[in-house]
C-alpha cells in the first residue's frame, strides 16, 4: 500500500514539475523572443540612421530610440508582458535601474560570459517570471552616447541630469528586462 501511494505521488510529482519545466520553458522562450527583437531593432536602426560624424537631430533619436521604445509599449500591450530598460548610466530618469536591476547590471560587468538571467519576482503582488539580458554599445550608439562634450545639443537641453555618456564600443550600455505573468493576467 505505502509502495503504491509512494508511485502515485512519485506520478503526480514528475508530471507536476515537468508541466512546471514546460511552462517555464515556454516563457523562457516567448522573453528570449521579445528581447531580442528590441535589441536587434535598436541595433539595425542605429546603423541605418547613425552615420559618421553626421548631426544628431531630435529627429534621428526618435528614429532609433523612440522607435524601440514605441515597439517595446506596443509588444508589453499586445503579450500582456511588462518590458523594461534599465542603466545605472540613464538618460531618462525613468530607465534609472531598480536596486534589483543595479545588481544584474553589475552581474554582467563582472561576468562578461554571462548572456542572460532569469529568476522568478514578486511585483505589486503578482508573480512574474523575469528574464534578463544585456545591452552593449555598439559604434553607432556613441553619436549620442560617446564623449560628454560631444553629446547632440538637443540632448544636453532635454536630458539635464544625463548620465548616458563616456561609453566606448562593447561596454556594457543597460539591460532589458522582460517580465511575463506566472499566474493570471496572461495572454
Amino acid at each position: 500500500m505505502i509502495k503504491k501511494i509512494f508511485l502515485v505521488f512519485f506520478a503526480v510529482i514528475s508530471i507536476s514539475t515537468g508541466v512546471l519545466a514546460e511552462e517555464t520553458d515556454g516563457k523562457k522562450s516567448k522573453a528570449v523572443a521579445i528581447t531580442d527583437e528590441i535589441i536587434n531593432m535598436r541595433s539595425s536602426l542605429a546603423q541605418a540612421f547613425i552615420k559618421p560624424d553626421m548631426e544628431i537631430t531630435e529627429e534621428t533619436f526618435k528614429n532609433v530610440c523612440g522607435a524601440v521604445a514605441k515597439r517595446a509599449k506596443e509588444i508589453a500591450e499586445k503579450e500582456g508582458v511588462k518590458i523594461r530598460h534599465a542603466a545605472t548610466k540613464y538618460r531618462n530618469p525613468l530607465n534609472a535601474a531598480t536596486p534589483e536591476e543595479a545588481e544584474a547590471l553589475a552581474q554582467f560587468s563582472k561576468d562578461k560570459k554571462l548572456k542572460e538571467t532569469a529568476d522568478t519576482v514578486e511585483k505589486e503582488g503578482k508573480k512574474y517570471y523575469r528574464y534578463t539580458k544585456p545591452i552593449f554599445v555598439e559604434e553607432a550608439c556613441l553619436a549620442c552616447h560617446g564623449a560628454k562634450d560631444k553629446r547632440p545639443k538637443f540632448i544636453i537641453e532635454k536630458y539635464s541630469d544625463d548620465k548616458a555618456y563616456d561609453f566606448k564600443v562593447g561596454e556594457l550600455r543597460g539591460v532589458i528586462s522582460v517580465m511575463i505573468p506566472i499566474e493570471g493576467g496572461e495572454k
